[in-house]
């Protein structure tokens, strides 16, 4: 049985040639070490780092539309916490709805970029599907000695067929911007192969919380999440702002997305010396706190939900940040001589990293208007909400609106009051 969940899919441009089969090995990346239940950082960080994070020439994804398998095999007695899967969903569909938002740990990765432009925050939730498909034969073992005793474990390869199967059988889209989570319950462990001990949940020192890779023939993007939340595993004790076993892997979760938007074949924004991504660098970095206490506290709001998530590593800031910051804009205008009923527009905008790449301006009246400077003739006398949508660098929009009242038409110009609104 499959439960098919459908968010709003947004069609977006599609980024032919980002993942070649014949280019490209398929690797494991993003491996998220098992730090166990360890004390968080908290405030900015700066890391020793020679030159920042440095670019190897690869693609980004400049859009991204994620979708979630959560696997439930039927027959093993595995199943998912009353109200995991729902959070998990309704964390991206959150992460979807705010994109282009400077607001969240999430608008850093514009910063990184390819030939073509920015890995940008412009991100659109596909959905998710519940598969019950029965476990093939365990191949591998948890380390018995450091992982959490699971019965179960199988091997990345195992995983990948499962992953495969799913997008078969769902007929679900495997274009170029499409990244998958295979969401695993508590007691199905893994690892990278059956001769390995990196396995999930598998201690400090080779155990993982979760990784990210692509599947042999380069067609899928995916991650794989196990459950994060055992205690002495994966930063199990830091705080649950949504009082769910889910919260945990929702820190893990944005590890992982923001690794394949801004490195998704292993050769772009990664250190050759190391092996970190951007969120490797940070990977206990959580910033302060925005609201809440305790067991229940949060850092990061997006689109309404409150989450604990981890920072991610910034070039432009030296350190770990916990979102980007935003950019300064308004606008002023004046009658324009010439035309009755005609304004002109100025906008006045600083942005702290890079710079505004595009305006776009919405009138009020059903008409829109792009470039620094413009003028407009509005249809005839009254009130009408002029916004202003910047784009910097980054693909992170800001806004400014105002209230622009027009009145006293006359056939040698218009006088242009303007109010705050």
């Amino acid at each position: 049985m499959r439960r098919r969940i459908w968010g709003i899919v947004a069609c977006g441009l599609a980024l032919a040639g980002v993942l070649s089969s014949s280019a490209q090995a398929r690797a494991l990346g993003g491996l998220i070490p098992d730090q166990g239940a360890h004390r968080a950082r908290v405030g900015h960080i700066v890391l020793a780092r020679d030159a920042g994070l440095p670019y190897g020439g690869g693609p980004v994804l400049h859009r991204n539309r994620t979708h979630v398998i959560f696997w439930a095999p039927s027959g093993s007695g595995l199943s998912f916490d009353p109200g995991y899967e729902s959070l998990i969903e309704t964390f991206l569909a959150n992460v979807a709805a705010a994109s282009r938002s400077p607001g969240s740990v999430y608008g850093l990765s514009g910063q990184y970029r390819d030939a073509q432009g920015p890995a940008a925050y412009a991100s659109t939730y596909g959905g998710a599907v519940t598969v019950t498909d029965p476990l093939p034969s365990s191949g591998c073992t948890e380390p018995p000695a450091t992982g959490p005793g699971w019965r179960y474990c199988l091997t990345d390869h195992q995983l990948q067929r499962e992953i495969e199967r799913a997008v078969r059988a769902d007929r679900l889209p495997t274009g170029p911007t499409d990244v998958y989570f295979l969401v695993t319950p508590n007691g199905l462990g893994d690892c990278s192969d059956s001769a390995s001990t990196s396995c999930a949940l598998g201690g400090d020192a080779n155990g993982y919380c979760a990784y990210h890779s692509q599947s042999d023939d380069g067609l899928v993007l995916y991650a794989v999440i196990p459950y994060n939340a055992v205690p002495g595993h994966c930063q199990s004790d830091n705080p649950r702002p949504n009082g769910s076993t889910a919260d945990p892997a929702l820190s893990t979760i944005s590890h992982e997305q923001s690794e394949m938007i801004t490195d998704p074949a292993g050769n772009a924004w990664i250190d050759p010396r190391t092996g970190n991504e951007d969120g490797d660098l940070c990977l206990t970095s959580f910033g302060p706190t925005l609201g809440g206490s305790g067991a229940a506290a949060w850092n990061e709001e997006i689109n309404g939900g409150h989450y604990y998530l981890q920072e991610e590593w910034s070039n432009a800031d030296g350190g770990c940040e916990a979102r980007a910051k935003p950019d300064s804009v308004s606008f002023g205008s004046a009658p324009a001589t010439g035309a009755a009923g005609t304004l002109a527009f100025t906008a006045h905008t600083r942005a702290p990293h890079g710079k505004i790449a595009a305006f776009q301006w919405f009138f009020g009246d059903h008409h829109t208007g792009r470039g620094h400077r413009v003028t407009h003739r509005f249809a005839g006398v009254g009130t009408y909400r002029v916004i202003l949508r910047t784009t910097d660098s980054w693909g992170n929009w800001g806004f400014y609106a105002r209230t622009v009242v027009v009145s006293a038409a006359s056939d040698t110009g218009t006088r242009g009051l303007t109010k705050s609104g």
